[in-house]
């Protein structure tokens, strides 16, 4: 297997966490770190990341990058509009770009400023890009589109993924409001601070892919409360009364029938955690993977399997998942 030459572009804990398990991964070999915070700039990447020192210091801007490479990955933020910027530049220095931008991940119709931008860059350079990730990108909506097609007569969907968030790392569980008072939460949650991004844009994916014209799109945020206190390690300490979590659905209604539920529940010390698909039509289907799958770890893996994917495609412009074949993984 052909050794692809990778640049990261964002280097916060993601970033972080993608750098290390670059060092685990034959197929890739990281030529440039980039991230504008100047924490990093001009850091050597293998210290910033904890690691022994790889003698690539990260550089503040994709303008200031001094080499090509087959594919780059940006894990900057969630925000479409703002990743939108860094990934049509990246296009056009002429590499293709894997992104782990949430709300990128199936941007119609809610983000489609960024979508024409990216779009339009990817067909000037005549490359792909694609945006990614374990959820929204795979447990939530590209598993339910690859196993409806065992099913015909399909009424309606069910999906959840339910986890502990102990494990998670902090900013996720800072992100799911964790420790927070319920007034805290109540004003994370207005603010748009808090919540699991791309719970709608999931929906709108799971529509597209088994035909539903979706008329309506709700989603809705409450925090899962602590009924004693909780001390677990790794986590977040938690008090009696506080949020130790989120639970979020997404709903997606056509022709006044709610024909997709995606209930989205990560709270510290989560009993049971769980990825299920449960799909009415006939036959019914009920897939479930007990324990679930960890998100970062996941994240992780499928990007990078994505990545190595993308290198090698002759396709054009912003993809979805809903565009390419299934993404597969890396034997050693």
């Amino acid at each position: 297997m052909k050794q692809l030459d990778l640049v990261l572009c964002g280097f916060g804990q993601i970033g972080r966490m993608l750098y290390k398990t670059l060092l685990t991964r034959t197929d890739f070999r990281l030529v440039a770190v980039i991230d504008s915070s100047p924490e990093f700039i001009g850091r050597d990447a293998g210290t910033a990341a904890g690691c022994a020192p790889c003698g690539i210091p990260v550089t503040g801007s994709p303008a200031g990058l001094a080499v090509r490479a087959d594919v780059a990955v940006v894990t900057t933020v969630s925000d479409a509009d703002a990743a939108a910027d860094t990934i049509a530049g990246l296009l056009g220095r002429g590499m293709p770009v894997v992104t782990t931008c949430e709300e990128l991940f199936y941007p119609y119709p809610l983000h489609l400023d960024a979508a024409a931008k990216i779009s339009a860059a990817a067909q000037a350079a005549q490359l792909p890009a694609l945006a990614i990730g374990i959820n929204p990108g795979f447990l939530m909506d590209y598993r339910v589109a690859a196993l409806s097609g065992l099913a015909a007569d399909i009424e309606r969907v069910h999906v959840q993924r339910i986890q502990d968030a102990s494990p998670r790392r902090m900013a996720f569980q800072k992100k799911i409001g964790a420790g927070q008072t319920l007034a805290e939460f109540e004003a994370s949650r207005q603010a748009g601070r808090l919540r699991h991004v791309g719970l709608p844009e999931s929906v709108y994916f799971v529509g597209a892919a088994l035909g539903w014209e979706l008329t309506r799109v709700t989603e809705s945020i409450e925090p899962v409360v602590a009924e004693a206190d909780l001390a677990l390690p790794g986590a977040i300490p938690v008090k009696a009364g506080q949020a130790r979590g989120v639970r979020q659905f997404g709903r997606g209604f056509a022709g006044g029938r709610e024909v997709i539920t995606l209930e989205f529940v990560a709270a510290i010390g989560e009993p049971g955690s769980t990825d299920r698909v449960h799909i009415f039509g006939t036959p019914e289907l009920d897939s479930v993977i007990s324990g679930g799958v960890n998100g970062d770890k996941g994240t992780c893996a499928i990007t990078l399997n994505a990545a190595r994917h993308i290198a090698g495609s002759r396709q054009v412009g912003l993809l979805t998942m809903l565009d390419i074949p299934p993404i597969t993984g890396h034997s050693r």
